[in-house]
């Protein structure tokens, strides 16, 4: 499935407005590619603060506060991973 994303960014005091077609499997795996795209929009960037304004899915979905919810969630610590 494919769908329509606008990501509306704040970096250092300077807004930004990023648009893109992508594709999904599932709607329930659309929040985490969003944040893939505001992940790769921060490396472009240099890492600057970077704040999350708004996430429209289609024009008119609003996952703003679920794209956050992803970004402020804990790096798990390495001593749990087996290799």
């Amino acid at each position: 499935m494919y769908f329509n994303l606008e990501v509306h960014l704040c970096i250092e005091g300077t807004r930004m407005l990023s648009k893109g077609r992508y594709a999904a499997r599932r709607n329930s795996e659309i929040p985490l590619l969003a944040y893939q795209v505001v992940r790769s929009i921060k490396r472009e960037t240099g890492y600057r603060t970077t704040l999350i304004e708004k996430v429209i899915v289609n024009g008119t979905e609003d996952i703003s506060e679920e794209v956050k919810k992803i970004e402020s969630m804990p790096i798990p610590p390495l001593d749990n991973i087996f290799w």
